[in-house]
């Protein structure tokens, strides 16, 4: 018997996915990359020596801030679970809870489609939010995308994060992971994992976007 195919449409999907995790992992890869040292010229022409006046020495440039958040400074635990297709990790000090999907969403007038509506929680109002249009190009996201199954609570549970599943925990160690520097693109995007192809939100960020509505 031969083995079941996936569907054309599918396979699309997943080669679509794969690419764009290569490209996150790409992009930071090049943000690691040194300054290219210049040249050294083949011939040296002898100069007149002359004696500088001594000058006072000044400071060392300050260091880039980037790599390990504090949060990560020793092996940490992450949260897996897959948007659109999409493998995405919540640090755990970062969580604040998993939901099955509410039944009942209160719509959210004048908002867009990134926010779902209003979901209750012991007594508080989470906001929920369809991550995937986050962190997805718009012609990253599937035509059709199965309904929500869970909510990943973040900033004391005032955001729930709307994902397809919930998979594993995983234990890494700070230098598994490739962190984003200042200078990457992406500012919701804390690092990327190789071996798991999985990326590690920035969920301080991510909560600060949303609350003030300056989304990049």
């Amino acid at each position: 018997m031969s083995a079941r195919r996936q569907p054309p449409v599918l396979m699309e999907e997943q080669q679509a996915l794969t690419a764009y995790l290569d490209g996150l992992l790409q992009e930071i890869a090049e943000e690691e990359k040194p300054p290219a040292a210049a040249p050294e010229t083949q011939e040296r022409v002898p100069q007149p020596i002359v004696r500088p006046v001594p000058a006072p020495t000044p400071p060392p440039p300050e260091k880039a801030d980037h790599g390990p958040p504090p949060w990560a400074a020793e092996r940490f635990q992450c949260l897996i679970f897959r948007v659109a297709g999409l493998p995405l990790a919540v640090p755990l000090v970062k969580l604040n809870g998993i939901l099955k999907m509410p039944q009942q969403i209160t719509p959210m007038p004048g908002h867009g489609p990134l926010f779902m509506g209003l979901a209750q929680h012991q007594g508080q109002q989470v906001k929920v939010v369809d991550i995937a249009r986050l962190v997805l190009p718009a012609d990253r996201l599937p035509e059709q995308r199965p309904s929500p199954g869970h909510l990943i609570l973040i900033d004391e549970a005032r955001w729930g994060l709307a994902c397809d599943r919930v998979e594993e925990t995983l234990t890494l160690d700070p230098e598994s992971v490739r962190w984003r520097t200042p200078q990457g693109r992406r500012p919701w995007l804390a690092g990327t994992v190789t071996r798991q192809l999985c990326a590690i939100l920035d969920v301080d960020y991510l909560a600060q976007a949303l609350a003030s509505g300056r989304w990049d």
